[in-house]
């Protein structure tokens, strides 16, 4: 088309989604729910409501789901037993993949908003491939660092507030979302383990 003697072309925006493609001894591993302080919220995969976890700790969840968290709220994430992620207030993220290949554990969390300080233990019986995605750059997370990594600026949807003692988080183990406190038993003992190992005086 013309226009004025300039010759118009029509764009065609094209978004492609991208589907994880796993080697055929990909493990999906869970991701355990610690240490839950305030409003939290997520969004299962293949589900487009956001609905409010539970107080209690040993829930757990499949990679594709989302979280997001209140004022003055914050979460506490294990993964893999080696990995922590503490959760802040007014954050919004994605665990995108969360798998065991092999001996490796390839772990992609996208930080659309927000902010999180993350932890990779030493010495772990397998190797990580763990990367912290923002719009703006990847952050990869070695053995044995902690990282704090801030994305963007405040998001303008709100949690739902109110009380979270039977809450009806649906799916149940179908839409990835199980329940059992013996993972967040095992995330606390593994909390103390490494207080106890850290070098003191430092």
């Amino acid at each position: 088309m013309k226009i004025g003697g300039l010759l118009i072309l029509p764009v065609c925006l094209i978004f492609f989604y991208v589907i994880p493609v796993y080697a055929q001894d990909a493990q999906l591993l869970d991701v355990t729910i610690d240490e839950v302080n305030g409003d939290i919220e997520m969004m299962l995969p293949n589900t487009f409501d956001w609905i409010p976890i539970p107080e209690e700790s040993g829930n757990t969840f499949s990679e594709g789901t989302q979280i997001r968290t209140g004022p003055f709220s914050s979460v506490t994430l294990v993964l893999a037993e080696s990995s922590v992620i503490l959760v802040d207030s007014l954050t919004y993220l994605t665990v995108e993949q969360f798998f065991m290949s092999g001996n490796v554990v390839t772990t992609r969390i996208n930080l659309i908003i927000g902010s999180i300080v993350s932890t990779l233990d030493d010495g772990t019986k397998f190797e990580n491939d763990y990367q912290i995605i923002t719009p703006s750059l990847t952050e990869t997370l070695n053995s044995g660092e902690i990282k704090k990594v801030v994305s963007g600026a405040m998001y303008k949807d709100s949690v739902r507030t109110g009380p979270r003692e039977g809450a009806d988080v649906g799916g149940g183990e179908a839409g990835g979302y199980k329940k059992g406190p013996s993972a967040g038993q095992r995330a606390r003992a593994n909390a103390q383990k490494r207080e106890s190992s850290s070098p003191q005086g430092n």
